[in-house]
């Protein structure tokens, strides 16, 4: 970050990426999509809690461009490597708006690459 303050504020958001946004959410696509566990309580328990973590990021977003600064930092790729992946999990994410158009602009950014595109065998068969 170029300041104290935006530092602190992509720190913030990688420690809340950790425990209360990707982590839900990637256990929950695990379970879904690899495990194929099919819907179980703790499937449920999962989506409501990732749910909750998208809600609080498209608030969050609403009115800025990304997640710490006016800029993209280490914080915005941080939290963006598991928001490509909808159809997995069964989110709608129309009751997302400022979130997807986070994740447009992430896909926009010069060199920006598909998860899918990186890795061998995907997208997953159904």
């Amino acid at each position: 970050g170029k300041t104290a303050q935006e530092r602190y504020e992509v720190l913030r958001w990688i420690l809340f990426d950790n425990h209360k946004f990707t982590n839900h959410y990637a256990t929950l696509r695990f379970l879904l999509s690899f495990a194929k566990t099919g819907e179980t309580g703790a499937t449920e328990f999962l989506r409501g809690r990732a749910k909750a973590g998208f809600k609080l990021v498209n608030e969050h977003l609403a009115g800025r461009a990304f997640m710490a600064a006016d800029h993209p930092t280490i914080a915005d790729l941080s939290m963006a490597g598991y928001v490509f992946y909808p159809e997995e999990v069964g989110i709608n994410w129309a009751d997302y708006p400022h979130l997807c158009a986070w994740r447009d602009r992430i896909a926009a950014l010069p060199g920006w690459v598909h998860p899918y595109s990186l890795m061998p065998g995907h997208p997953l068969p159904a």
